[in-house]
């Protein structure tokens, strides 16, 4: 009992793995995320309904979305910002791991008449001949990813912006808030983890030198131990610019939030809008 306890309470390496699809494939605690989702009244997997709207009123006036323009929100959840931006008259593809939220983002779509595009795809890994004037990602996804890992989404999106067209998403910014911790509940998070009875431990760790935190959650129940991982990677405006400018975006601009509010260096996170250069032959 001691060494399994031990293991549980050690640091794991950096990066060591990832468990984001996972998350999304489980098919209790992806309908739990699901639940996140769409309440309005809170921060946890998407922005309140309020601060949503204010954000893709602002995407629609700053990037000319609507009729003739192409759009992609790459993680698109349960459809809460595709279908805003649909509405316009633009063309919208979501992508998402999510077969239940594609399902929920699909019948809201239907029900209003509006024809978006869902595709169950990883957005690392996309490919297809779409050109997009704008691709969106929310809720702080990119600074989940490893580095191999943010390498593959610019790249992606880069393979699939129109020449000129922009990539806007927001970045977690507040390293110094994170503190060190371990917890442990039966049923940790009220049943978020299982239908089942469980035991839930929950770890948090810092990477001083890579701004990266991990909160780790040993899942244990009778006839099975899950963990999974949650890393963030925590910018500075001048790494995340340096970051997009290494990949070949262009005239990297921070703001404040996703609705266009100025840089505010107090706050939590803040967005990035970057762009395709214009380039030959395309």
């Amino acid at each position: 009992m001691f060494d399994q306890l031990a293991a549980i309470d050690a640091r794991p390496p950096l990066y060591a793995t990832t468990t984001t699809p996972e998350l999304w494939s489980d098919p209790h605690i992806s309908g739990k995320m699901l639940d996140a989702h769409l309440d309005p009244h809170l921060d946890l997997s998407s922005y309140r309904t309020e601060y949503l709207e204010r954000a893709v009123s602002w995407m629609i006036d700053r990037f000319g979305i609507g009729t003739g323009r192409r759009v992609a929100d790459f993680g698109c959840g349960p459809g809460l910002w595709t279908t805003r931006l649909a509405r316009t008259g633009a063309d919208v593809t979501g992508l998402d791991l999510s077969t239940r939220s594609l399902d929920h983002a699909g019948a809201l779509a239907e029900a209003e008449g509006l024809s978006i595009r869902y595709l169950r795809r990883n957005y690392l890994t996309y490919r297809e001949a779409t050109r997009y004037d704008l691709v969106i990602m929310i809720m702080r996804d990119y600074c989940t990813l490893p580095p191999d890992g943010r390498a593959a989404v610019l790249a992606t999106v880069r393979r699939h912006l129109r020449t000129g067209g922009s990539f806007v998403f927001d970045s977690a910014a507040a390293f110094t808030d994170v503190r060190e911790q371990a917890a442990y509940a039966p049923s940790l998070m009220d049943g978020f983890w299982s239908d089942g009875p469980y035991f839930g431990f929950h770890h948090t760790f810092r990477y001083e030198r890579e701004r990266v935190s991990l909160d780790k959650f040993d899942i244990v129940e009778a006839h099975r131990r899950r963990v999974f991982f949650n890393w963030v990677r925590y910018f500075t405006p001048d790494e995340l610019a340096a970051e997009l400018t290494a990949a070949g975006f262009t005239d990297v601009r921070v703001l404040g939030d996703l609705a266009g509010a100025p840089y505010d260096s107090r706050a939590p996170h803040f967005t990035a809008v970057a762009h395709e250069p214009p380039s030959e032959g395309r």
